[in-house]
């Protein structure tokens, strides 16, 4: 186990300090790659934790930070910073190798639900897909359905002039035209989740309660490690959803907002 989370750990030691521009960064960043070589864990935990207030949303810091948090025991926290990486950086494939460990690793129970529809379709194709790649993919797409299409109607328009027969019309056309609104079905949907705001569940085991506040009727049982849709806030509380489930309150201290 150790040397695998050591392996992740170096893929992404070097991009990072190529990439910062930040001397105090790049330090906070040595401190924490040299403590976690040492095995000084709670050192490591530190050092990149401090890194990521200078830069909240860096995706390789959060995957480092979630293994510092693994190795001292902390999974589910692990979990939800795994998570949160992917949500700054979808493809980083070390942060998803690490998650994908990290899960194996916990013994979550499984609440009965329903998995919705949306919930499929977002593992396989939204989650693991950067806005900017649909985009890219939404455009090329267009751009080559509009190339062919616009040439058909100019060899139709010469075929009228000239009085000769009109070509057929390209079938590559209208696979690309699909694939194109296919493409920006799935950037509507990518930028749609994109506002629902999600969570992962930190400690070990918290109660789902009927209403924010002490002493109130618990619904089910939530475990380290799972996700959840915020709802709503309540002072110290959130209302969250586990999805294909029911809604309840929990505290805001028990969960990780991971976008």
């Amino acid at each position: 186990m150790t040397t695998r989370l050591i392996v992740f750990f170096f893929t992404l030691v070097l991009p990072t300090l190529a990439w910062t521009q930040d001397a105090d960064f790049a330090a906070l960043f040595k401190q924490g790659t040299q403590h976690y070589t040492a095995k000084e864990y709670e050192q490591s935990r530190d050092a990149f934790a401090k890194a990521l207030e200078q830069d909240p949303h860096n995706a390789t810091t959060l995957t480092n930070l979630a293994l510092a948090q693994f190795q001292l025991g902390k999974k589910p926290l692990a979990i939800g910073l795994f998570r949160k990486a992917l949500n700054s950086d979808p493809e980083l494939t070390p942060a998803r190798a690490g998650l994908k460990f990290a899960l194996t690793q916990m013994e979550i129970k499984e609440i009965p639900h329903q998995i919705e529809t949306y919930e499929s379709v977002r593992a396989k194709l939204l989650a693991p897909v950067s806005v900017i790649a649909y985009l890219i993919m939404t455009a090329l797409f267009l751009f080559a359905a509009g190339w062919i299409l616009i040439g058909f109607m100019g060899q139709r328009r010469r075929a009228l002039a000239e009085e000769k027969a009109l070509p057929g019309f390209p079938m590559i056309g209208t696979f690309l035209a699909l694939c194109f609104l296919v493409s920006l079905t799935l950037l509507s949907l990518k930028m749609y989740d994109q506002s629902i705001v999600r969570a992962t569940v930190v400690d070990d085991k918290v109660s789902l309660q009927s209403a924010p506040g002490d002493n109130q009727v618990a619904l089910l049982d939530l475990y380290g490690g799972m996700e959840v849709i915020v709802q709503n806030e309540n002072n110290d509380w959130v209302q969250v959803t586990y999805p294909g489930s029911i809604t309840g309150w929990v505290k805001k201290s028990a969960v990780l907002r991971t976008n």
